[in-house]
């Protein structure tokens, strides 16, 4: 009889709270592409289930033609790129609130994302190139996990996101550059297997039902707390 109780106990309190078991999934992948030329923003190439709007975008950084660095994924330098785009990486120790690459996704309705990491597979070809993530759901005001000191290899970086709360909108996510060497250093992106979905970056989370709470009624209350009292009298009898 013990072990019966325990076992229906935590089902009963699921049930009155209306919860649903989480499953991991990657919410949204980039593969690497062309970044000169390319369309803005970019949809993800993998999307998780009820996700219903993605988008890859870039502001005042530099689209490098793979032609000439020879990597696909590729921002920074100096001049203007055949697409129109200007700007080298921030040399500052502070962020540059308007230079970034944007990550922003959208769960569908009655769905929400409980993020977990941001995954980047990157490198720079210089001496430094250091990134930080914020978010849209605190306006872009504080980091995200640590901050990143990418190296001359191409290493997979892991932004930690567990303080966000579950989101139930869209969310934009947005990596910063800062204490760049020089105004040419570049940034490469390129696909690894340690990144979920194989791509150069990904936001990984828990996508789930938008819980709904139910309140049982007062007689059914009692009926659960009379339920529990007989069982444990019952259990000091037999003890």
């Amino acid at each position: 009889m013990k072990k019966l109780l325990t076992m229906l106990t935590p089902l009963t309190l699921m049930g009155l709270a209306g919860v649903t078991p989480a499953q991991a999934a990657i919410v949204a992948g980039w593969n690497q592409f062309t970044t000169d030329g390319a369309s803005y923003p970019k949809a993800a190439d993998t999307v998780g289930t009820n996700i219903t709007s993605t988008g890859l975008n870039t502001a005042g950084i530099r689209h490098l033609s793979s032609q000439f660095v020879g990597f696909n994924f590729a921002l920074g330098g100096f001049g203007t790129a055949s697409d129109g785009s200007t700007g080298s990486w921030n040399t500052g120790s502070t962020v540059n609130t308007n230079q970034y690459v944007e990550f922003a996704v959208q769960p569908g309705a009655g769905f929400q994302v409980d993020f977990t990491n941001l995954q980047l597979n990157a490198k720079h070809d210089d001496t430094q190139l250091d990134l930080v993530l914020r978010s849209s759901v605190d306006g872009f005001t504080n980091n995200l996990g640590t901050q990143v000191n990418l190296t001359t290899s191409f290493n997979t970086y892991s932004f930690d996101l567990s303080s966000l709360a579950p989101q139930t909108g869209p969310v934009q996510f947005r990596l910063y550059g800062l204490n760049a060497d020089s105004s040419t250093v570049f940034f490469f992106g390129e696909n690894s297997t340690n990144v979920a979905g194989g791509g150069f970056v990904a936001l990984n989370g828990d996508i789930t039902p938008t819980p709904t709470v139910s309140t049982p009624e007062p007689s059914g209350i009692v009926s659960l707390i009379a339920v529990g009292a007989l069982g444990a009298a019952s259990l000091r009898r037999r003890g």
